[in-house]
């Protein structure tokens, strides 16, 4: 009697866990379709690898060259106003990244739009590894910055038109909008600092840039969701 009921009792197990093959099959496709649908990668995610990585790079090159000056702090005169720019090149790349967020539901891409949208972290890039002097050892930060850093300006120049007008181009926003008024301020300081050597003008401009980059950020991008 107890082996008859332990019987049923495994039948009926095997009858409940059994499903039609029909049944099965579709739940399966349409597991794999959901699937499929959450791991594909976005058109975003798949621009935002390479943007990302170039920014990463550049904050590598700022974090790399603080450690060096701290390393050889002894060795080193620093200059306030290089200081400055260094916290002004750190902060703009983050507001690189920071920011592109706002294009995630752009619905297609061309190739020269990316070329325009590489062109900030690009030229951010460039400008971070050229800012502090080789080699750090028994370096003059004030000799450097009037010196040999010179030629970041023009670059500095370059990056913040083509960031400026990437968005008006690409995505259709208006290019005269008060979101564009840091990067006005921009085309204007890095254009006089890169034609003047006078200390006074670089130790006003310099801090100007970078509060203007502060306001930016805290007025216009400061919560992304």
């Amino acid at each position: 009697m107890i082996l008859a009921l332990a019987g049923r009792a495994r039948r009926k197990k095997r009858q409940a866990v059994r499903c039609p093959a029909w049944d099965t099959r579709k739940d399966a496709i349409s597991f794999l379709a959901f699937t499929e649908r959450e791991l594909a990668m976005s058109l975003f995610e798949f621009l935002m690898v390479l943007l990302s990585l170039i920014v990463g790079l550049g904050i590598a090159e700022v974090l790399t060259g603080t450690a060096r000056t701290i390393r050889w702090r002894q060795g080193v005169q620093l200059y306030w106003v290089h200081s400055v720019l260094v916290v002004t090149v750190f902060i703009a790349l983050v507001q690189q990244w920071w920011e592109i967020w706002g294009l995630r539901n752009t619905p297609e891409w061309t190739f020269p739009g990316l070329l325009m949208m590489l062109g900030g972290p690009a030229g951010l890039y460039l400008i971070a590894h050229l800012i502090f002097p080789e080699p750090m050892e028994g370096a003059d930060f004030r000799e450097f910055y009037y010196g040999p850093m010179r030629p970041i300006w023009w670059i500095a120049f370059a990056t913040v038109i083509i960031a400026s007008t990437f968005r008006p181009l690409v995505v259709g926003t208006v290019l005269l909008g008060l979101d564009n008024l840091v990067s006005l301020i921009g085309v204007i300081a890095f254009a006089v600092l890169a034609l003047s050597r006078n200390p006074k003008v670089h130790g006003v401009l310099m801090p100007l840039v970078l509060l203007a980059i502060l306001f930016d950020v805290f007025f216009f991008t400061y919560v992304i969701a």
